[in-house]
């Protein structure tokens, strides 16, 4: 009986301890677990600085002395002397010719027949001795025929009034050279020498 009592006992002891074990392990493991803390904080605002101090000196000299007469301000002011009598040189007119202009109009002369109202159709004279060109030559011409606008006096002079055609205008110095030196039978009409003008072609050859 005393043997049975004990062991009763010893299981009891046994199961204590470990019903207390595990309660331990309860209560350790409740401890480590991580708690986290919010925490209000209050952030401090500092005031602004103070403004600089005004220096009393710069403040004095910004003052205007004003002296109150009756209800009006005066103000004290620099006062100027001005010469009544200011002598200035006059500038010089630029000087502006105001002569009109006169347009020389080119003299027509009404006078002049055609080639059908002559009696006969007026004959060179002088050869034809034209310079031809080195650089045409180079192209390979020869030969241009031009015509002319002129005008024969009654002696048979010629006058150059146009170069009507000309493909090759390098020879323009030298038709008017050639006209300035030709010379023409006295144009007439009616067995009396008149002027004449017609259009002249030449052909000049190299």
């Amino acid at each position: 009986m005393f043997y049975r009592a004990k062991s009763v006992f010893l299981s009891g002891v046994v199961l204590l301890s470990a019903l207390g074990m595990m309660w331990l392990g309860q209560t350790m493991d409740a401890q480590n677990k991580d708690t986290m803390v919010v925490r209000n904080i209050d952030i401090a605002v500092m005031p602004p600085p103070p403004p600089p101090p005004v220096n009393t000196s710069q403040a004095n000299k910004a003052a205007i002395d004003m002296q109150v007469e009756g209800t009006n301000a005066t103000v004290d002011v620099a006062k100027f002397e001005v010469s009544p009598s200011l002598e200035m040189d006059m500038p010089s007119l630029p000087f502006a010719d105001t002569q009109k202009v006169s347009w020389a109009m080119p003299e027509v002369d009404i006078s002049a027949f055609e080639l059908s109202e002559l009696d006969t159709t007026p004959t060179l004279l002088t050869p034809v001795k034209v310079h031809f060109p080195k650089r045409l030559k180079k192209q390979g011409v020869n030969k241009v025929l031009v015509k002319l606008d002129v005008l024969i006096d009654e002696q048979g002079h010629v006058e150059l009034m146009d170069i009507v055609e000309n493909p090759h205008h390098e020879l323009n110095k030298e038709i008017m050279r050639f006209v300035k030196n030709s010379r023409f039978t006295s144009p007439s009409k009616e067995d009396a020498a008149v002027k004449a003008r017609f259009i002249w072609p030449v052909l000049i050859e190299a």
